[in-house]
């Protein structure tokens, strides 16, 4: 068991949203146009003297504590590691998606190259190099800290206790996070703030009934998989019984 817990430090007082971290995040990673790993959220507010400004809110994977994508995955591919890393098994993802909407942070999203699960995974391969993630080495504002929070002469060990750190969580998310953000006293706007997530029908009984039964043993995997297949199935039909025109319903009944 690893003595370690990784987490990512985020100063927004010193964020100038130049996106660098995104670019290099999309460089390491060679995601598909039109999606990333991170980003940077603007966010429209007010200064002490009334006057607009912006703020900026570096975004990603939250790592969280109890990750709400974990218990949704039908396949255990969905994983948590001992250092509080969340990951994706791509040779277990079966691409259902049921984790997608689970996230409260909207991290996670279906990739369309490889037909799996794609998301920020803290650069984990460079991580166990001894090497900062992509986004942190090429931060030029600053803003961006990641290291072991169990290590009291790590850099994120001081910074924690120097300043005062908040955590992207509300009434209807509770938990901790491996993600911590400083705002300079400033309250968390609404904007960036997790969104509470409501399970279908069919994800809930993946969720509460096949994950548990899968971990007794190889064989319930059969029936994981087949759930997952039609949850997707089900998806599938209702998106098609939407786009059908009225017309093409009277012909197929007779």
């Amino acid at each position: 068991m690893s003595n370690k817990r990784y987490v990512m430090l985020a100063d927004v007082t010193r964020c100038i949203n130049c996106k660098a971290c995104v670019v290099a995040c999309r460089a390491e990673w060679e995601t598909p146009l039109g999606q990333s790993r991170d980003w940077v959220a603007e966010v429209e507010d007010y200064d002490q003297n009334g006057m607009p400004e912006l703020q900026f809110f570096p975004g990603r994977c939250q790592h969280c504590d109890d990750a709400p994508c974990v218990s949704a995955c039908p396949t255990g591919a969905a994983w948590k590691r001992d250092d509080g890393i969340v990951l994706v098994d791509d040779p277990l993802c079966s691409g259902c998606e049921l984790c997608v909407p689970a996230c409260p942070y909207d991290a996670r999203w279906l990739d369309p190259e490889t037909g799996k699960i794609n998301k920020c995974t803290f650069c984990q391969p460079r991580v166990d190099q001894g090497l900062q993630p992509a986004c942190v080495e090429t931060c030029v504002g600053g803003a961006l800290h990641f290291g072991d929070a169990n290590d009291p002469d790590s850099e994120v060990s001081k910074l924690l206790a120097e300043k005062e750190w908040v955590q992207l969580t509300t009434d209807e998310v509770p938990g901790g996070t491996a993600h911590y953000y400083y705002t300079g006293g400033k309250p968390l706007p609404k904007a960036v703030l997790p969104h509470p997530v409501q399970q279908t029908i069919q994800e809930k009984a993946i969720s509460d009934v096949v994950n548990p039964v899968a971990k007794v043993g190889l064989g319930a995997m059969a029936v994981t998989f087949a759930a997952a297949g039609v949850k997707k199935l089900i998806d599938r039909r209702n998106q098609v019984s939407r786009d059908e025109r009225p017309e093409t319903s009277e012909q197929e009944e007779r």
